[in-house]
């Protein structure tokens, strides 16, 4: 029987204070209440966000360089009046922060970046696709300068999804070994003047025989020193045909040299030089 009236008590009280609770929370909230009493703070992007999703997705996604709070635009807001029409003065304009960045020609930036919340998609490519080398000189100089096949295509040819699509290079040109990274094209051949071929230090032997398959096998497998000497220590440059005394001076002596000037004519092939066997 105690046990009984103690439960009651309890849930008694319990539900006293829950009514009070709901009663503290209908109670209207007096005029001058400390609820006023701080001054606000701007709101964060993702408080903006709660409201307006769309723009803080597309900001979140391809925002670019425009990835910041808010207020560095929008300096009025809710202001907007459909009886005044004033939703043109209301919105920031681009000439705010950027002076002409593609040149005194292209000037209707909503054109092509048609939301300011996404500057990093320009839909608009069919505009564009004449347009290239009033921005991107450097890159139209080079297949101007260097002519290629890739001079003979245009640039939607490989820039075809969208504005500031990167292909790979396989999309076109198979590599030259089953495992070459991507980033291995680019080390060699600049992508807008292929034929300028370059080495770095770093350029595998295994590239070479695609192209120089038979000189490959050989090098690969001669018993000599040079054979333990990547490619491009030799041909530095692609096409380079290197001195031997570029790195041997004088191997032998003076009389020998006057009398067997060219080196091959011993050596016979620098690729697979003939070797001491005992």
């Amino acid at each position: 029987m105690l046990l009984v009236l103690a439960l009651g008590a309890i849930t008694l009280s319990g539900l006293t204070s829950s009514i009070a609770a709901g009663a503290a929370e209908s109670t209207p909230v007096a005029a001058g209440s400390s609820l006023y009493a701080a001054d606000p703070v701007p709101l964060t992007p993702v408080q903006c966000g709660q409201c307006h999703l769309k723009h803080f997705r597309g900001l979140q996604k391809e925002g670019g360089r425009h990835q910041f709070e808010c207020q560095g635009c929008h300096q009025v807001f809710h202001a907007y009046n459909p009886v005044k029409g004033n939703y043109a003065e209301l919105m920031p304009r681009c000439a705010d922060c950027h002076a002409q960045p593609h040149g005194e020609k292209h000037v209707l930036c909503l054109s092509c970046h048609v939301d300011p919340h996404t500057p990093l998609r320009a839909p608009a490519f069919s505009q564009l696709k004449a347009a290239c080398a009033d921005c991107h000189a450097g890159a139209a100089g080079q297949l101007k300068q260097f002519p290629s096949k890739h001079s003979e295509q245009a640039c939607a040819v490989c820039h075809y999804d969208r504005h500031g699509y990167i292909p790979s290079c396989f999309e076109c040109h198979k590599p030259h070994f089953p495992e070459q990274p991507l980033a291995a094209c680019a080390e060699c051949h600049p992508v807008h003047a292929p034929k300028k071929i370059s080495f770095t230090p770093t350029t595998e032997a295994v590239i070479c025989q695609d192209c120089h398959g038979e000189v490959f096998g050989k090098w690969q497998k001669s018993p000599s020193k040079h054979a333990q000497v990547n490619c491009t220590s030799c041909h530095r440059q692609h096409a380079e045909i290197p001195s031997c005394a570029e790195c041997h001076q004088s191997p032998h002596p003076e009389a020998q040299l006057r009398m067997f000037p060219n080196c091959l004519d011993c050596h016979l092939d620098v690729h697979d030089l003939p070797v001491k066997t005992r």
